[in-house]
C-alpha cells in the first residue's frame, strides 16, 4: 500500500471506532439502568464493569490503529500504558499529538480498571469504585471522542 491509501484506511477504522461509540454506550446505559432500578448482584457489577472494559478497549484499539500506522510498532512490556503515554506526544515529522494529557490521565482510569477487571479471580468489584468510575465516563468519552474527532480531521488535511 502506499502512504495515501494507508492514511485513508486509517481514518476509516477511526471513523468505524466512532461509529461503534454509541452502540457501547447503549449497552453501558442499560446496565446502569439496571443497577439504579435496585439490582444489586455482583453479576449486575460485573456487567457494568464489563461495558466499561469494552469502553476502554475501543479507545485502546484506536490508540493501537494509530501507533502501528505512525511509528509501526507498540513496544513491549508495559505496553498499554506506554501506548496511551504516547499518543500524547507529538513526533516530530512523523505525527501530531492525538491527546493532550488530562485525556490521558482520563482514559488511564479506564485502563487500571480494565486491569484489574481483566485480572479479577478471587476479588468482587467494589461498587462504589466503579459507580465513582461511571459518572467520570461521560467526561472520558467526551475527550476522547474530541481528539479522535480532530485526529481524523487533522490526517484528511495531510
Amino acid at each position: 500500500m502506499n502512504d495515501v491509501t494507508d492514511r485513508a484506511l486509517l481514518i476509516a477504522e477511526l471513523e468505524g471506532d466512532l461509529e461503534a461509540l454509541p452502540e457501547l454506550l447503549e449497552t453501558n446505559n442499560r446496565s446502569m439502568e439496571r443497577i439504579g432500578a435496585g439490582a444489586t448482584e455482583e453479576l449486575d457489577y460485573a456487567a457494568l464493569g464489563y461495558t466499561l472494559h469494552n469502553m476502554y478497549n475501543l479507545m485502546e484499539n484506536s490508540f493501537y490503529r494509530i501507533a502501528k500506522h505512525f511509528e509501526n510498532d507498540v513496544g513491549n512490556a508495559g505496553w498499554h500504558k506506554e501506548l496511551l503515554h504516547r499518543m500524547t506526544l507529538s513526533i516530530e515529522g512523523i505525527r501530531p499529538r492525538v491527546i493532550d494529557r488530562k485525556t490521558a490521565e482520563q482514559i488511564d482510569e479506564l485502563r487500571a480498571f480494565r486491569h484489574v477487571f481483566r485480572n479479577m479471580y478471587r476479588k468482587n468489584l467494589d461498587p462504589e469504585k466503579l459507580l465513582h468510575l461511571q459518572k467520570r465516563l461521560p467526561d472520558i468519552v467526551g475527550s476522547w471522542k474530541t481528539a479522535i474527532g480532530n485526529f481524523i480531521e487533522l490526517l484528511k488535511t495531510i
